[in-house]
């Protein structure tokens, strides 16, 4: 497993009881197993599996032109792409909610934190598209800084190559260390042992520059962990905090940039201990943006670990409201018996009760709801009955209307152009489909049809990165249910109309 790496100790001089805490919990998580543990050893054997699948033919190849071919940076931007999407993806969100829970403030509120919120979701996939392509550049400009014609004049081109095998997944700055490294030794050797021969020479300087690359992929892995855990947590510190203003559990907000204020903090941090900037404002971090909103939140360079607390300006003048939440199952407050809509409308009962004469029920009906202004369920109890309820623009509210007649069934609804829609179902859509233990949920906007069954269990494919990047927002809650899905494992589909 090798050594591990932690964050120095330090002794809080926040300003205030609650900074101390934010930082107290903050540190405490940089320096647990899931920011020590898994990420740097995933990070190492990636780097590893590149070295190992890149052939020494395509090394020396790229001696002799003087470069790593695009075909070679296309398939590391392919590998980093698939390492953000199976494992990052999965660390940034378990980052993000450990923020959400590192807030004194947020303490004893009775709000539910989401973690599939737009804000949320559209962070961790622009932060894993700069992620890949940072990765990929500098990877390129490590390989680059070897193949230089100093290097090459210096060296053969099979002793190059294998040099720049164990360097692959270093700085640009590691990797001219480990070549300065193997030049020394095999210097020394030469002067040292004369009648030793070259071959054997070369062998000793390369496992010595070998292990001194392990040693720097380690400490590189430790430092992308806790900054880019950093970078998560901290998020989830602040979408925590809108979370709880937008239910009414806060009122007006500002954050406080919060060091530890000991002998280790740079100069950087020290100019902004005790800044205080409004919720939507950045701090003067100053350098290059790496992603939107960059600067409104620490960390301020890598391995940095100072936090933001945040501050009430003011109480919230309705503790505990809710905000709108288009879905089925929940309306604008807890008391949803109250919110005035229709009553259930019975629209008749079917005798044959398969599974298409049921689908082919929900279609016809969605046809006649699709275009409405207010959200509209169209239920198939288990024992046949067919009803049609009403709602409003963001809510419709079958399981009041209908009770237990709403246990097991076929469920399609339909999402208003105007309300909360995010193109698929929402958390309480998921929620009423787990807790009535629906057969089938359907729903229907101006643009999907999307579909959840126990019957078939075939799941939609996640987008690419590209695919990703490219939607215009039509597709963070698609993944979200996708992820949900699988977990349930139950079948979702989602197309066009």
């Amino acid at each position: 497993m090798g050594f591990r790496m932690t964050a120095p100790k330090r002794v809080k001089k926040a300003k205030t009881e609650n900074g101390r805490e934010v930082l107290r919990r903050l540190e405490e998580y940089l320096e647990s197993d899931e920011v020590t543990g898994e990420p740097v050893e995933l990070l190492c054997g990636f780097w590893e599996d590149q070295q190992n699948v890149i052939s020494y033919q395509e090394l020396r190849k790229a001696v002799r032109e003087g470069a790593i071919s695009q075909e070679t940076l296309g398939l590391w931007s392919q590998d980093y792409s698939v390492l953000v999407a199976d494992r990052l993806r999965s660390l940034w969100t378990d980052a993000v909610v450990a923020g959400a829970s590192g807030q004194p403030i947020l303490d004893g509120l009775a709000f539910e934190f989401n973690t599939q919120t737009p804000g949320i979701l559209r962070w961790i996939n622009e932060r894993g598209a700069e992620f890949v392509t940072a990765s990929t550049q500098e990877q390129k400009e490590a390989i680059a800084a070897l193949l230089t014609k100093k290097m090459k004049d210096q060296h053969t081109v099979d002793e190059l190559a294998r040099m720049i095998r164990p360097c692959i997944g270093l700085t640009k700055g590691d990797a001219k260390a480990a070549a300065r490294l193997y030049d020394s030794i095999t210097a020394n050797l030469k002067k040292e042992h004369p009648r030793m021969k070259p071959e054997s020479i070369r062998k000793k300087a390369l496992d010595a520059t070998q292990k001194y690359a392990e040693r720097k992929h380690r400490q590189r892995a430790m430092t992308i962990a806790q900054t880019e855990s950093a970078f998560a947590y901290n998020r989830g510190a602040d979408e925590g905090v809108r979370q709880a203003q937008a239910e009414g559990y806060l009122g007006p907000m500002k954050k406080r940039w919060s060091t530890s204020g000991d002998e280790s903090v740079c100069d950087l941090c020290k100019s902004l201990e005790g800044v205080e900037v409004g919720m939507d404002d950045e701090f003067n971090i100053g350098g290059k943006v790496l992603f939107p909103g960059h600067h409104m939140l620490p960390p301020a360079h890598p391995r940095c670990a100072c936090a933001v607390e945040y501050i009430e300006v003011e109480p919230a003048k309705f503790h505990g409201l809710r905000s709108a939440d288009s879905s089925l199952s929940e309306g604008l407050r807890d008391d949803r018996e109250s919110v005035e809509h229709e009553p259930p409308e019975y629209l008749g009962s079917l005798d044959n009760l398969s599974d298409d004469v049921v689908q082919s029920t929900l279609e016809k009906y969605e046809a006649e709801i699709a275009d409405s202004d207010i959200e509209n369920a169209v239920v198939v109890t288990k024992s046949g009955l067919v009803w049609r309820c009403h709602g409003d623009k963001n809510g419709v509210y079958p399981d009041i209307d209908l009770g237990e007649e709403l246990t097991g069934a076929s469920v399609t609804h339909n999402h208003p152009i105007g309300s909360l829609n995010e193109y698929s179902f929402s958390d309480a859509d998921l929620r009423l489909f787990e807790k009535h233990g629906l057969k089938m949920l359907r729903g229907i906007d101006e643009r999907y049809i999307y579909e959840l069954s126990r019957e078939a269990v075939e799941v939609d494919a996640h987008a690419t990165l590209e695919e990703l990047l490219r939607s215009d927002g039509d597709l963070a809650r698609h993944e979200a249910v996708i992820e949900r899905a699988l977990e349930l494992g139950v079948g979702y589909r989602r197309w066009k109309r």
